[in-house]
């Protein structure tokens, strides 16, 4: 691990390419907006060997289905090898690539990858340039998605957001039925939805339903406050912030305060409820999650389900999740930079982002058709798929070098305080504790 002074080195230094994982949506077809028209340029036509990776460890034959072909297809001309990453050990982990001299062209990283799959390694580096020269209007782009890179890359543009995650309300239709409730419905404030979830904490022929549960981890990275984990100027933990104390008392007290729900916890290690209860044993109600879980999972389809926008804080109206983008990225080791700009160029196009958002990917862009086209191929009809888009988008909090290590004790302690086992004054005491000491210790490294 390099130390914080060399983490700020490399921030400065800006001469190394980095890659944020990538996803859907792209811009219009012609001018400056990154359509497929405007890749008629030399390094479009002109052949082009590009290695490609990633810290997401998509398989091959994942790959293939969700870029690979797409990519051979606009670009015949492109040889196009992609390597799948690995443990330390195995020779494919991004460190023991570099040291074995392995050309790397494009990397693409989720947000929450971009420290140690880019930016450490020393892959970072700004493509304004580049993306000038391929006339990509950035302003296609949800704002807070480019806002999103430069908090996380020094103000740099490391890469361009080809997907995005938000945080949604799923529910299952069935258990609402049964027990004659009315469903959820876009526009609820916390307050609403954790009321609506007490009505639906029953026991009922040996079954414990749960009326609400949400996926701890993203919801304390995307939460709808913007907050970090970490001070930018003092580069120390900040849970003494009260908006942490609102998350931590609102949403895990709140979805847990139900004598059934506390007896399940406790016969489930205290373990909050999670996908499968959702997915598997289907005796949860509401489940926020990622806006990926109807295409991620095929165990949806047994469920009767349907969504909502994620519910909102009284203080925060219409302010959703924050965005957790996927970006493309031009890796600094590439020899062939304007041909990777034009791998990225396409992705992140109208042909492309349309063919994304049809299957149910979220796309990176503002374009109204492209949105409305969203989870249109999805074979079950009569989906809310506008929930994704029906909050405005959290600012994206500050990301620093250390969000990993302090995140850590405050995601330890979210259990034991849905469970009631540690009252949050106390959590986020401990929490803030440890947290200092283990950056701390990785300063001193």
């Amino acid at each position: 691990m390099r130390s914080n002074k060399k983490w700020t080195l490399l921030l400065l230094a800006g001469s190394v390419a980095a890659a944020l994982t990538g996803c859907n949506q792209g811009g219009g077809t012609a001018g400056t907006d990154g359509g497929s028209s405007q890749l008629g340029s030399d390094a479009a036509n002109q052949p082009a060997n590009l290695v490609i990776t990633s810290g997401s460890a998509l398989d091959d034959a994942v790959f293939e289905k969700n870029y690979g072909q797409y990519i051979k297809k606009k670009f015949p001309n492109y040889n196009i090898s992609y390597i799948k990453k690995g443990s330390v050990g195995s020779g494919t982990s991004i460190n023991e690539l570099l040291v074995a001299g392995t050309k790397i062209d494009l990397i693409f990283e989720s947000i929450g990858s971009m420290v140690d799959g880019l930016i450490r390694p020393g892959l970072g580096g700004d493509i304004t340039d580049l993306a000038k020269k391929a006339n990509i209007d950035l302003n296609r782009f949800e704002p807070t998605l480019i806002d999103g890179m430069r908090a996380v890359a020094g103000g740099k543009l490391y890469g361009l957001p080809v997907y995005n995650y938000t945080l949604n309300l799923y529910y299952n239709k069935d258990i609402f039925d049964r027990f004659g409730v009315a469903y959820p419905k876009d526009g609820m404030t916390w307050d609403e939805a954790l009321e609506l979830a007490k009505k639906l904490n029953r026991s009922e022929n040996g079954t414990q339903y749960l009326g609400l549960a949400v996926s701890s981890q993203h919801m304390l990275r995307m939460n709808q406050y913007s907050i970090g984990y970490v001070d930018e100027k003092t580069q120390q933990s900040i849970y003494d912030n009260e908006k942490w104390k609102t998350i931590l008392s609102t949403i895990y007290v709140g979805q847990a305060d139900d004598a059934g729900y506390q007896k399940y916890m406790e016969s489930n290690k205290n373990k909050i409820p999670y996908k499968d209860e959702f997915l598997k044993y289907k005796n949860l109600a509401m489940f926020g999650y990622l806006s990926d879980l109807p295409i991620s999972y095929p165990e949806m389809d047994s469920i009767n389900w349907d969504v909502v926008a994620l519910p909102t804080f009284k203080d925060m109206p219409k302010i959703g999740s924050q965005s957790y983008p996927l970006y493309w990225n031009v890796a600094s080791t590439s020899t062939q930079k304007d041909a990777a700009m034009q791998v990225i160029k396409y992705l992140t196009s109208d042909e492309f982002q349309l063919i994304l958002s049809k299957r149910g990917e979220l796309t990176s862009l503002i374009n109204p058709d492209i949105r409305k086209a969203y989870g249109s191929d999805y074979p079950r009809k009569g989906i809310n798929w506008g929930a994704s888009f029906y909050n405005q988008p959290a600012k994206v909090s500050y990301k620093s070098a250390y969000d990993g290590i302090a995140e850590k004790p405050l995601s330890d302690l979210t259990q034991s305080i849905a469970a009631k086992k540690t009252d949050i004054n106390s959590a986020l005491r401990q929490a803030q504790e440890a947290a200092n000491k283990a950056i701390t210790s990785e300063k001193n490294k």
